[in-house]
């Protein structure tokens, strides 16, 4: 079924890139739109189970605030919701995975519920609309998208 929507702007996939574009828009006052063809927003932190892939000085600088947010978002959501010893609880720098490959190495789950979170006030307020499980298909030239 083909229905048109309109917005502001429309963001065409909802990996973590998608995700930051929808989120920076929507905190301008922007009316966005974001579609992501599979069931999940998050690209491959939350479908494919891939932790971030951050350089080594990722915890004292060169992340966005909004990556930032997203970072302790996840470690606030494994404190408020897993059973952790209080070594754990207490370390800022919590790696709820304990993996290598990563300094925050975390369930895919975790990082769907923590940008679901960042995002809910816009998409409750109606600013900003995700599509999961549809495409955008533009007409060449350039024009009205349609979704499906």
């Amino acid at each position: 079924m083909i229905r048109e929507r309109e917005a502001e702007i429309v963001v065409i996939g909802g990996g973590t890139g998608g995700c930051a574009a929808a989120l920076a828009a929507a905190r301008l006052g922007k009316r966005v739109i974001m579609t992501e063809e599979t069931e999940w927003i998050g690209g491959q932190l939350t479908s494919q189970a891939v932790p971030p892939d951050e350089h080594p000085w990722i915890e004292q600088f060169g992340c966005t605030r909004s990556y930032r947010q997203f970072r302790d978002g996840v470690r606030g959501y494994y404190r408020r919701y897993f059973p952790l010893t209080a070594a754990a609880r207490a370390n800022l720098l919590l790696n709820p995975g304990s993996g290598g490959v990563s300094r925050l190495c975390h369930e895919p789950r975790t990082a769907l519920a923590v940008l679901q979170q960042m995002l809910a006030p816009y998409v409750h307020s109606g600013q900003l609309t995700i599509l999961t499980r549809h495409t955008a298909k533009v007409p060449k030239p350039m024009g009205i998208a349609s979704f499906q």
